[in-house]
């Protein structure tokens, strides 16, 4: 007797690709993403002028409880997409952003009611966790959304919004701590986050191939139950391996970041610089505003204002990518031959990593000096503007070169990044006693 044969039917995108979705759809998904882009960074800072206000509470030192408050929110920031990311390749980029956005949601108010240090240090540990979701996916969703030469304007989107709100979140917390109670600084954040919460569900579609193909599987065996009976249909999609069980499939989504940083040298390279610009700009923006109250005797609130300037430096290295990036990209296209390569997204990094260390001394020897106020400002936005262009140079290589994978390539860059963006602004008050502040810029150049 011989065995009948099962069908196989490959399962695969008739012009429904997320490559393919109208643009209202992809900006539209892009706009509910950048929401929590902006916020979460946003909340990892906004406690920087509330340093002394918290210490004071808690009877503790400012020069370990202030910048803790900060740097174990970011360091979970930083190190959550190396979990997170390649969860979202099993199970979709919806679920893992909107479980982490309540996450984030959950323990941030948490953290406004803490009554002593160590609560207030765990709160802000797990809700840097949940804040990561939204970096976790942000590159991929790029790259599942748009094509190589689409790609310079979400880029510079997904990117500009962590910058600004970095920036923003000491304006914000300044005259929050000025006129209210630096607790407010995580009920503002928390009611802003539940309103995003509620934008997202509204707004997000899943975008990952892989996880479109299973569910489009699933409903195609459904529906055929009445047809054939299941044993004689097996339905594959162009992403399934037969000779993977799931343990194997958790094993190697879990720790492909880890693999693609212990193995790939390019991988490697870019997520030094990235991490080292990325550790000294919060090294810069965690001690700000001590240089306007405490050297220029400027009012909290009002010293806080100058945290424009980085803003502005952001928002012009941000503009310069959305702009040229897809023209230099083209252009290099065009120079060999219709080949496209990851690296014609990398030339603009060279004459942007000039712009750090200029600014860098610009600043600190003008805020040595005391000249106007004017004058540091444009010194500190010169390294920012270089580091946004150097940023989203990384994160479009970084896309092209692992389309499928670009969750946890990008997680290679966010485990080094974590690290810098932790221990920089922890040392930044004993660097201050030690060299000054021209001597601590310097000395991180």
């Amino acid at each position: 007797m011989t065995a009948s044969i099962p069908d196989t039917i490959v399962v695969d995108f008739e012009g429904d690709h997320p490559h393919d979705w109208p643009k209202r759809r992809k900006w539209l998904v892009m706009c509910a993403l950048a929401i929590p882009l902006f916020l979460m960074p946003l909340s990892s800072t906004i406690t920087t002028p509330a340093v002394t206000a918290i210490s004071a509470e808690f009877h503790v030192d400012t020069t370990i409880t202030g910048p803790l408050a900060l740097s174990l929110f970011l360091l979970m920031y930083c190190l959550g997409p190396v979990l997170l990311g390649p969860l979202s390749e099993m199970f979709g980029r919806v679920p893992v952003l909107q479980t982490g956005n309540l996450f984030y949601l959950a323990f941030n108010i948490a953290a406004g009611f803490s009554k002593t240090e160590i609560q207030l240090l765990i709160f802000r540990l797990f809700s840097g966790i949940g804040g990561s979701a939204s970096l976790a996916v942000g590159a991929s969703t790029i790259a599942d959304l748009f094509r190589k030469e689409e790609r310079g304007l979400p880029v510079a989107l997904v990117s500009m919004g962590p910058v600004l709100g970095s920036c923003i979140g000491p304006i914000v917390g300044g005259f929050i701590t000025d006129y209210t109670s630096w607790r407010w600084t995580f009920y503002a954040t928390s009611i802003a986050a539940g309103g995003s919460l509620i934008l997202c569900l509204i707004m997000s579609r899943e975008t990952y191939p892989p996880v479109l193909l299973s569910r489009k599987k699933r409903w195609y065996m459904k529906n055929s139950e009445s047809k054939k009976e299941a044993s004689e249909i097996i339905c594959k999609s162009p992403f399934e391996d037969d000779q993977e069980d799931l343990a194997d499939r958790y094993r190697r989504t879990l720790f492909r970041s880890l693999y693609f940083l212990g193995t790939q040298p390019i991988a490697q390279v870019l997520a030094c610089y990235y991490g080292y610009l990325y550790g000294i700009i919060y090294l810069l923006l965690s001690n700000f505003s001590d240089l306007w109250t405490d050297q220029y005797r400027m009012k909290l609130s009002t010293g806080t204002l100058n945290y424009i300037a980085p803003c502005v430096g952001y928002l012009a290295g941000a503009i310069i990518c959305a702009f040229l990036t897809d023209i230099v990209y083209c252009r290099q296209i065009a120079r060999n031959g219709g080949e496209k390569r990851p690296e014609f997204r990398l030339p603009m990094m060279v004459p942007a990593s000039l712009l750090v260390p200029i600014g860098l001394f610009w600043y600190g020897w003008s805020a040595e000096y005391k000249t106007h106020w004017i004058v540091p400002d444009i010194g500190i936005a010169l390294p920012l503007m270089g580091a946004t262009i150097v940023f989203q140079c990384v994160t479009a290589y970084l896309l092209d070169t692992f389309p499928l994978h670009a969750a946890s390539a990008n997680g290679t860059v966010y485990i080094l990044r974590g690290l810098t963006g932790f221990g920089f602004p922890c040392s930044v008050r004993r660097c201050i006693q030690l060299w000054a502040t021209d001597g601590e810029i310097a000395c991180w150049r």
